[in-house]
């Protein structure tokens, strides 16, 4: 292997002097191009741009490269290379980092080299690059080898090193000496580093006004109503750089003023987005929209199935809502797919990768796989907790990008593979599982003008649906929401199915339900009698339907004064409940605690405390300590508790209660709230304070 130097005489003999060359005997050797002797350090300054005159904050990460990159020019205590790794979603302002780095630090360095990293052989260009610039043999091996035994402190910065595919490391040079940075989408590039790595998220809210007011030309950057109007304008950015760059760049050529991006944003974002910046268009590469199209070209070009469920998964995404995202959906879609026969309509609407799962086993590696597709470009976020997030820009982008038949395919499954995620079961897990998807649900029905309904037309698979949907309203105390589904749901019944179908009486038992809950008791009570007798006479008196409706009956009774009736049919309920499921199923329970309420009413508080108690202990041993359904019979029992004087045990008993639900439910649902409340009386009752 030849060398940059003449035999016997090593990179150590060329030595920053201020001259330009050397003489080894009667031949001179030129260390890179000429240039007189002055008081700065640097000599060698390949660096294509200088950064963005508006550059902006980002305090963190630059203390955090001087303090890893420059506090000792000597090599590491460990003798490693100094590696440090910047990586974080396209257009969060990786490259500005480092252009600001080389500009600031310039003559901390002898000399500073840039290498695109966007693919193997624009990386061999830029080395042959270094080696024209140094006076080196047009050979990037040639390159590596002068500056692993340069003596003096050199910085590279291997920029754009996105593809997942593409191992970088045999483009460092070997030894402990020199700085490399390297600015990367994927966050598996940390794996390169020695010294630290960095994710580049969003500017701090600041930041980002200060951002907008310099690329939009405003002088006073300290005027605070003008902050105020930039504020609502980052904010609906995502305070990503790029984002903010190009808003200012409208505002500077008069398309807008500050506070009209918003209005012009919502009517036109997908146009504003993808406009190209023309004065200082070198400061980024691309615009907005463009830059995270060459994550989606590259993740295509992988053509393999991995790649085709990692950008189907993320135009899913783009109809969930962009934080939250659990990846137990589809595992939970999978067998909700395969626990019931569905319809060939719903099977159509499923994604490729959920069908491809066998019916028997679930196999995480494909999610997993295409999640990981998507991480290593930064297109999505995954925590600890294996929930996903997504820019919302990029969750914008995503939709944007879609023709109309697509967005309603997209939909479609979406809509469906979070309906079928949503199983009638009820231990804890499932509760906290169904809370996760509200948002999700949301995001989807606000989607269409008419939500679920506007898929009417396919039938049952659409009341499904819709049945699943108001079940987590209902759990998450969302009445009104509920209420709206649920007489759609009973609209259609009626109409498609008749007056007494099955599905037709499930609806408009639910219906009655959420009447009681709306507190609209007297239309509650009349539905849930007109349930109960065509239940008695489809089905019989002693169906599980039936004494369901029989139950809620009783509880109407109890809401509406009639409580003789509501004990009468409560003590029927429990014996039929008791004969036909056994004593300790959760719906007998469920009867038993209602019983206990009938007692309590009718001034028998000894035999309703003592029927709570063993409720409670019951529901504590079959369904576990923090389902909803025991925390409802600890709650009454710390009632009757209260009415006996026993005030310190329902004070703890209270406590338990609102423990539990903070951590399941949220610290702002009615459930919660109302335990809080009670807790309040708790303690006062208890003389504290």
């Amino acid at each position: 292997m030849s060398s940059a130097f003449p035999r016997g005489h090593t990179a150590e003999q060329f030595s920053v002097t201020g001259q330009a060359s050397v003489q080894i005997g009667d031949r001179h050797y030129h260390a890179g191009p000429s240039s007189p002797a002055s008081r700065f350090r640097n000599k060698h300054f390949e660096v294509p741009q200088n950064p963005s005159s508006a550059f902006t904050g980002r305090e963190e990460i630059c203390k955090q490269l001087h303090a890893h990159c420059l506090l000792s020019s000597e090599p590491n205590p460990e003798r490693q290379q100094k590696r440090f790794v910047i990586h974080g979603l396209g257009g969060s302002g990786k490259t500005q980092v480092c252009l600001k780095f080389a500009q600031d630090h310039r003559e901390e360095f002898w000399g500073i080299f840039w290498l695109d990293a966007s693919s193997a052989e624009s990386l061999e260009r830029g080395y042959l690059q270094i080696a024209k610039a140094c006076g080196l043999e047009a050979r990037a091996s040639v390159v590596k080898r002068w500056l692993s035994d340069l003596p003096e402190l050199w910085a590279l910065i291997l920029d754009n090193a996105d593809d997942p595919r593409l191992d970088i490391s045999p483009y460092f040079p070997v030894g402990n000496r020199g700085v490399i940075l390297i600015t990367t989408r994927n966050p598996d590039c940390k794996v390169y580093s020695t010294v630290g790595s960095y994710e580049l998220g969003a500017m701090t809210t600041e930041e980002a006004v200060t951002l907008l007011l310099k690329t939009a030309g405003i002088d006073d950057l300290s005027d605070q109503s003008t902050r105020a109007a930039a504020e609502l304008v980052v904010l609906t950015l995502g305070r990503l750089a790029l984002a903010i760059t190009q808003a200012g760049a409208v505002v500077r050529q008069g398309y807008c003023n500050i506070e009209e991006y918003r209005a012009l944003y919502s009517r036109r974002r997908q146009e504003l987005l993808s406009k190209e910046v023309i004065q200082g268009r070198e400061d980024y590469r691309y615009t907005v929209y463009t830059t995270w199209e060459v994550s989606r070209r590259m993740i295509e070009e992988m053509s393999s199935e991995v790649g085709e469920d990692a950008l189907e998964i993320l135009q899913m995404f783009s109809f969930f809502h962009y934080e939250g995202i659990p990846e137990e959906i589809f595992y939970r879609a999978w067998r909700g797919l395969h626990r019931h026969r569905r319809s060939d309509w719903i099977i159509s609407h499923q994604s490729k990768m959920l069908l491809r799962q066998s019916d028997q086993e679930w196999n995480i590696y494909p999610l997993r796989a295409a999640i990981s597709i998507l991480r290593a470009f930064s297109l999505i976020h995954y925590d600890k907790n294996s929930l996903i997030s997504i820019h919302p820009l990029v969750h914008s982008w995503t939709r944007d990008r879609m023709s109309a038949l697509d967005e309603d395919i997209i939909w479609r499954q979406t809509t469906t593979l979070i309906a079928l995620s949503i199983q009638w079961t009820f231990e804890t897990t499932d509760y906290r599982f169904r809370r996760s998807t509200m948002p999700h649900i949301d995001a989807c029905l606000n989607a269409r003008e008419d939500g679920i309904f506007s898929l009417q037309n396919i039938g049952e698979d659409c009341l499904y649906m819709a049945r699943n949907f108001a079940l987590v309203y209902k759990e998450a105390g969302r009445t009104q929401e509920q209420l709206r589904l649920t007489e759609r749901v009973v609209e259609v019944c009626k109409k498609t199915l008749g007056e007494e179908h099955p599905n037709t009486l499930n609806s408009l038992h639910s219906l009655a339900n959420s009447y009681r809950r709306a507190r609209r008791r007297q239309e509650a009570l009349e539905l849930v009698e007109r349930v109960v007798e065509a239940r008695k006479r489809t089905l019989g008196e002693e169906h599980p339907n039936t004494l369901i409706s029989m139950h809620y009956l009783a509880i109407s009774y109890s809401g509406v004064g009639r409580r003789q009736e509501a004990l009468e049919l409560t003590e029927r309920v429990v014996e039929a409940r008791k004969r036909t499921l056994g004593e300790e199923h959760d719906k007998t329970l469920a009867s038993l605690e209602i019983l206990a309420i009938c007692y309590s009413e009718a001034g028998r508080r000894q035999e309703a405390l003592e029927l709570r108690e063993r409720v409670a202990e019951a529901t504590k041993r079959t369904l576990g300590e923090e389902h909803p359904q025991t925390l409802g019979s600890i709650k009454y029992l710390a009632k009757s508790y209260s009415q006996a004087g026993r005030r310190q045990e329902a004070l703890e008993l209270t406590e338990r209660v609102v423990e539990v639900r903070k951590s399941a439910l949220g610290e702002e649902h009615p459930h919660t709230l109302r335990s809080i409340k009670i807790l309040a009386i708790s303690n006062s009752e208890a003389g504290r304070r």
